[in-house]
């Protein structure tokens, strides 16, 4: 019903002002037209933001991007219902996830839910959609409408690239509603996830079944590895998706809370022997950063008190790098810092991430003195605390 309101409403729109003048008569100028002025969008946005900028006039620049990004997104829906048929049409639905607006947002819902409904109504076979399947498993927890999409994908369309990649999204957004679920009950975040996700996307979360959907992720894992292993949808820059999904089994099987961390040995960034079992019996933030990755870059001076502050202590940070260059690598660890030693992966999809399954970057485990998995991805005070709680017991039954 709110995809027909919506839609109905872009209609009445169109009608009163046509999406192109009567000079542009292609579906593939008003695109454009929409691609540019989301880049003017974001250069406004950026300059409302800047230093000398205050916290309130900061506020009033992102509420202006969003009533912007808004009304693009709606021009795009309604560009797509003027010419149905036009290879545009489904580009630019597409768009309103992946084309830069600023990913799924609460101030977007309404246009983003649309967008996932349409594509799974018309542009299920079309590769333009590919960009959304690869990431609608993350825009899981915040709609119901990311799920139904990747599901439809799965089942009805006749693209085996697009089949393909949707099952091994459809495993990851199963995971990720392991993980998100196992955050809402975690005291050192609870809150944070709840106030994120809204009062509707917890109670819809909190319903699901975890063992049901645990087994789901498995079989779906398996069926990509089955069924399309060889296949890269996305291009020769991403592994095949059954290394992907072989490493997203790995996650699922070996890295959950409660686990005992795998076996990983390999050289550090200098190029020197490392293996983690080395730090057992110490309290071990392992962390995959790259100088590529602004929030890694950002969470270094945190991780940089942090070290210094347990000096002495049973503590160790150790990184996985994955940087292609390894010069650069070592240039920015002198530079920023970063006394503490990574493992090289050699770039985002380096043997380690791809067989941990690591999907996002940072990807942060906290693991205590006897090698058990006890959190992940925690953050600022949360991290510091829940370090401070292992260390301490450590300490403690060293005394006894």
């Amino acid at each position: 019903m709110r995809f027909a309101n919506l839609v109905a409403g872009l209609l009445t729109v169109m009608l009163a002002t046509p999406v192109v003048g009567e000079s542009d008569t292609k579906p593939t100028v008003e695109l454009a037209r929409l691609k540019k002025e989301v880049e003017a969008a974001w250069e406004e946005l950026d300059l409302g933001r800047g230093s000398k900028a205050t916290e309130a006039e900061q506020k009033a620049a992102g509420d202006r991007y969003y009533e912007q990004a808004a009304g693009l997104a709606r021009r795009a829906l309604a560009l797509a219902e003027a010419y149905p048929d036009a290879p545009e049409a489904a580009e630019a639905v597409a768009w309103v996830i992946s084309g830069g607006l600023g990913g799924y947002s609460a101030k977007l819902d309404a246009e983003c839910d649309a967008a996932y409904d349409l594509m799974a109504k018309r542009y299920l076979d079309t590769y333009a959609i590919l960009p959304v399947v690869r990431t609608a498993w993350s825009d899981s927890s915040w709609t119901a409408h990311a799920e139904a999409f990747l599901r439809a994908a799965v089942e009805r369309t006749s693209n085996s690239n697009v089949k393909a990649l949707a099952c091994f999204s459809l495993g990851r957004h199963q995971q990720q509603f392991l993980r998100v679920a196992r955050y809402l009950e975690d005291p050192l975040r609870g809150k944070e996830v709840e106030s994120h996700l809204g009062p509707e996307n917890v109670r819809r979360i909190r319903a699901v079944d975890l063992g049901t959907a645990k087994r789901e992720a498995k079989t779906l894992y398996e069926r990509t590895l089955k069924e399309f292993a060889d296949l890269q949808p996305m291009g020769k820059d991403f592994p095949p998706l059954g290394e992907q999904a072989a490493g997203a089994l790995f996650r699922l099987q070996n890295l959950e809370i409660g686990c005992a961390m795998p076996k990983l040995e390999g050289e550090d960034v200098d190029g020197k022997p490392l293996k983690l079992s080395d730090s057992r019996g110490q309290v071990v933030v392992l962390s995959f950063w790259a100088t590529w990755c602004g929030p890694c870059m950002g969470m270094v001076p945190q991780e940089r008190t942090l070290v210094e502050r347990m000096k002495g202590r049973p503590f160790v940070l150790i990184g996985v790098n994955g940087d292609e260059d390894r010069a650069k690598a070592k240039t920015v660890s002198a530079k920023e810092g970063i006394t503490w030693r990574s493992f090289w992966d050699g770039g985002p999809h380096g043997p380690i991430s791809v067989q941990w399954g690591v999907s996002s970057w940072p990807t942060v485990y906290l693991v205590d003195a006897n090698g058990i998995i006890r959190n992940e991805n925690l953050r600022g005070e949360a991290l510091d605390r829940a370090v401070e709680a292992l260390v301490t017991e450590v300490e403690g039954a060293a005394k006894q």
